[in-house]
């Protein structure tokens, strides 16, 4: 069974050698610490209950202008394909909703990611932009949101 439970500091290391699995540009371990500081509340895995691994994680932060913002999503890939990533997508925003009040989502993906902008479409997010050279390789990006309220 999976888990989503909040993240503790010591899921850090564990979320940054799944970053290195997930992207080709994957966030620093101290970035990662840093979203976990800013906004622990934000900072969810997805834990295998038998083994206690760390499968998957989703952080965010609340942005000045009242959205939320997905800044990181990954599934280890041998767990892809089983809903963890909506699992965790739609746990990230009932806390930004529950306690932060937020109505408004967005996050960037990478135009080539199908997979994960099928996701996002599917629960309800919207392509608002394309975000040319965004990634250090320069590939384009979407711009994503949804309007939840």
């Amino acid at each position: 069974m999976i888990v989503i439970r909040k993240a503790d500091g010591n899921d850090i290391k564990s979320v940054y050698e799944l970053e290195k699995k997930c992207f080709k540009d994957p966030y620093p371990e101290i970035v990662l610490r840093m979203l976990y500081e800013l906004y622990p509340e934000l900072f969810l895995v997805a834990e295998d209950s038998e083994t206690k691994a760390i499968i998957g994680y989703v952080s965010g932060m609340i942005r000045v202008d009242g959205f939320g913002h997905i800044v990181s999503i990954c599934v280890d890939q041998n767990y892809r394909r089983r809903g963890i990533g909506k699992r965790l997508m739609e746990a990230i925003e009932n806390v930004m909703h529950k306690i932060f009040s937020v109505c408004m989502f967005r996050l960037e993906v990478r135009v080539s990611n199908i997979p994960a902008i099928k996701l996002y479409e599917s629960l309800g997010y919207r392509v608002e932009a394309i975000l040319k050279n965004y990634y250090l390789d320069g590939e384009d990006g979407y711009l994503m949101t949804k309007k939840l309220c």
